[in-house]
């Protein structure tokens, strides 16, 4: 337990920083799961509406919307170099040092500097969660676009 208000707002800040990378890992685990849902719908639906040779804009669309899908779960699965997942221990020891910062002073200063990761973090996730809504819409998009073709047929 939290013995003071520094203390307690440096272990807040420590769990937004968990919470956010637990919710990262998450996307990616249904990422994967999308990812392999487009294969499949890839294999089965694409491969069956374009399998007669004649090639309709319904069964181009469906390619176009699948080919996005899986293109934006690979972007999402992809490592990103801005995300920060820990602070630098040792340049964060050296300066604190050089400052002769107490340990109140130190939790202080780290709960605004793990407010500002979790910032730039979150703008990033924030993209990944738009990139994973639409290659999921595309996903659908794709599906219903070649049951449709192949209804027709």
């Amino acid at each position: 337990m939290a013995t003071s208000i520094s203390e307690l707002t440096y272990d807040l800040s420590l769990r937004s920083l968990a919470q956010q990378e637990a919710s990262l890992n998450e996307l990616r685990s249904r990422t994967g799961v999308l990812l392999a849902a487009t294969a499949i719908a890839i294999a089965l639906l694409g491969g069956r509406s374009l399998d007669d040779g004649a090639r309709t804009a319904l069964d181009l669309a469906g390619v176009a919307l699948a080919v996005v899908s899986f293109l934006l779960s690979v972007f999402i699965l992809a490592p990103k170099q801005r995300y920060i997942a820990t602070a630098d221990a040792a340049a964060v020891h050296e300066y604190l040092r050089q400052k002769g910062a107490d340990v109140t002073e130190a939790m202080e200063g780290l709960v605004y500097s793990n407010r500002e990761v979790w910032e730039e973090n979150q703008a990033i996730v924030d993209g990944l969660v738009r990139a994973y809504r639409w290659a999921c819409l595309t996903l659908v998009g794709a599906v219903v676009l070649w049951s449709t073709a192949l209804a027709i047929q």
